[in-house]
């Protein structure tokens, strides 16, 4: 993994590049919610909130450990 993200320089890049994501999927996710009415609508809205929670933890986690120096990116 640590190959693929040679760009990363710091925890601010790499928090920059989360928010960029989140949002992008944030606005592709929200689709189907504002696509139906409903009870489907409340459906979509609960999935969607639980996937956008999933990935914000996983990018706050991501951000975390780089910052931490637990992943460092190589400019190799």
């Amino acid at each position: 993994m640590l190959a693929i993200l040679p760009f990363l320089m710091s925890a601010n890049d790499a928090g920059v590049i989360c928010l960029v994501i989140f949002l992008a999927s944030n606005i592709i996710f929200g689709i189907p919610v504002f696509a139906t009415r409903g009870t489907t609508q409340l459906m979509w809205a609960g999935v969607v909130g639980f996937a956008l929670l999933i990935e914000v933890v996983a990018m706050v986690t991501f951000v975390t450990l780089i910052s931490n120096g637990t992943i460092s990116p190589s400019f190799s």
